[in-house]
């Protein structure tokens, strides 16, 4: 979906992006292309939303059909769209060394168990929240694998490769990111 200052005064636009992105997640509501028109298949996915939401069926979106689309629709984003990538914000010369305990050592130590479990030849760590020694091990795996230097500390450059190897593996690729 294009974002929503593209659709500033493209009300029909707008409201067919909506009813399209319901119709993925609600059946009974037929799927219409955004092409800008109020037509027939505009008015046939207005009157089927209207109806599933008990609302008047007229297919004319006034203002209450208007809001409940709105509501609807951001109901279905979060079933529809994929989740935004987690970050970690590094600074240039932040790292994560044993004894660490920061909140971001689970997600690390979460993408790094994923990557054991798709990469054989990459260490694993269990999921303490606390850079420990089994964390440097996996990170120095990562490190190693990667053509890295190998110090088990979680640079910024070690977590980017993480991060990408991550994305790839899980098909996310160019959405993870470690700034």
């Amino acid at each position: 979906m294009q974002n929503g200052t593209s659709y500033v005064g493209k009300a029909v636009t707008s409201l067919q992006t909506m009813l399209r992105t319901i119709s993925e997640c609600r059946e009974g509501i037929p799927a219409v292309i955004p092409d800008g028109i109020y037509g027939p298949q505009t008015v046939r996915c207005v009157k089927a939303f209207q109806r599933m939401e008990g609302l008047p069926v007229t297919g004319t979106a006034d203002e209450t059909t208007w809001n409940a689309v709105r509501r609807a629709f951001a109901a279905a984003r979060i079933e529809v769209e994929p989740a935004a990538p987690l970050q970690i914000e590094m600074g240039v010369n932040a790292a994560m060394t044993e004894g660490c305990r920061e909140p971001n050592v689970l997600l690390v130590q979460a993408v790094l168990h994923n990557l054991h479990g798709m990469y054989a030849n990459l260490g694993d760590c269990p999921m303490s929240g606390v850079f420990d020694c089994d964390t440097a091990v996996a990170v120095r795996s990562l490190q190693h694998c990667c053509g890295m230097q190998e110090s088990g500390i979680l640079d910024k450059p070690t977590w980017r490769m993480a991060a990408a190897l991550y994305g790839q593996a899980m098909g996310v690729e160019g959405q993870s990111s470690g700034k």
